[in-house]
């Protein structure tokens, strides 16, 4: 039996992707910024908020599907943005891809990418999202919003809770920065040789060399770590008036992920946008921040049904998943835990992890007293 079958929750995978990653690598995906409060609370306020149990209900009809837009999903999670992926594991965006349509819930594609747009939609179709930091130039921004309309695709996320990199001191110390690869990242890769198999050398193999970074304009495209493909740098002077200006030229739908005040909830629904993803960067940027969850009953409430509310941020079981959507959410993103299911297992690892939530995430309902995701609301919770 493959170790991954062996696997019964995220924190098995997780162990299975710490003995695979250099710790330099693993500390990129896990971490968090500063003193990690943040990315500590995350997770321990969702444990916090306890289920209040009805029984005595005919359970055995369940519906876990929701649907986002015009688009239905198999229940209520989605792959939601993760960085460099494609260096975890060969070609893994396109196994993210892969997995998410096989599970029948949405993969947001970051800008950063190694796999194409136009190959990720042949894979997930209307599944797919694609997910923008804000850009430098008007240009950039003109030619990602010019590829995401070719591709077809429909959902656009805009990130804005990043105006600076978040302080990460661990990475300094490690070295797993780009860029400034140091001793001890080197001496921790070399100590990995089977991620160095599965990750790196078949690029090498197949293609010469590190993947490319498409997506981008001609001048400026290539392999990663190519110095003519320019850093990412945070576009501080990002703001809502560049929101505007996208929402009149982007037709499709339109989310603002980072949100945690009700505040920027009403601003985002004024301008027109569809959606909001309550987030903190996964307490990788402004550390002391608000908790997601603790966060999302007032963006749900001041929202309104102007928006569709959606959450990331420490979910690591499907009860935890029922929690948010009881909250108000429409849809809870998994970043950290796909990643490491990637890591373990390719897209067996990730599709993997979407069994788990799915199986737990209909077992927590059933004993929830509920049929159905709809009918969730805060009378099923002690706040």
């Amino acid at each position: 039996m493959a170790a991954i079958d062996r696997a019964y929750n995220v924190a098995d995978i997780a162990a299975i992707a710490r003995r695979r990653l250099p710790p330099g690598l693993y500390d990129f995906i896990d971490r968090g910024a500063e003193d990690e409060v943040t990315r500590r609370e995350n997770s321990e306020s969702i444990k916090r908020i306890l289920i209040r149990q009805r029984v005595g209900i005919d359970t055995s009809m369940r519906d876990i599907t929701t649907q986002i837009g015009s688009v239905v999903q198999s229940m209520p999670i989605g792959l939601a943005v993760t960085g460099m992926v494609g260096l975890l594991h060969y070609k893994g965006e396109q196994a993210m891809a892969s997995a998410a349509a096989s599970a029948g819930v949405p993969y947001t594609l970051g800008s950063g990418n190694f796999a194409g747009m136009a190959e990720c939609k042949e894979i997930c179709g209307d599944l797919l999202w694609r997910q923008l930091y804000p850009c430098r130039t008007e240009a950039l921004l003109q030619h990602h919003l010019g590829i995401a309309r070719d591709a077809g695709v429909n959902n656009l996320v805009i990130t804005l809770d990043s105006p600076q990199t978040g302080n990460r001191e661990y990475m300094l110390r490690n070295g797993f920065m780009p860029g400034m690869l140091n001793r001890n990242a080197i001496r921790e890769m070399l100590s990995r040789p089977g991620w160095l198999m599965r990750a790196i050398v078949p690029y090498y193999l197949h293609e010469g060399g590190l993947p490319e970074m498409v997506d981008l304009p001609d001048d400026i495209r290539g392999r990663f770590g190519d110095r003519k493909v320019p850093p990412n740098p945070p576009a501080d002077d990002y703001s809502w008036d560049t929101i505007r200006r996208i929402r009149r030229d982007w037709k499709g739908r339109l989310v603002i992920k980072g949100i945690s005040v009700p505040e920027d909830a009403i601003t985002a629904a004024d301008i027109g946008c569809d959606g909001v993803i309550v987030s903190n960067h996964g307490g990788r940027s402004l550390d002391g921040c608000i908790p997601s969850m603790s966060a999302l009953p007032g963006v749900v409430d001041a929202a309104g049904s102007r928006l569709d509310v959606m959450v990331d941020g420490g979910f690591t079981r499907g009860s935890d998943v029922l929690k948010a959507i009881a909250l108000g959410a429409k849809c809870v993103w998994l970043g950290r835990a796909t990643t490491f299911g990637l890591v373990a297992a390719g897209q067996a690892g990730v599709e993997r992890v979407l069994e788990i939530f799915r199986s737990e995430i209909s077992r927590a309902m059933a004993m929830m007293g509920a049929t159905s995701v709809a009918e969730l609301n805060r009378d099923f919770l002690q706040l």
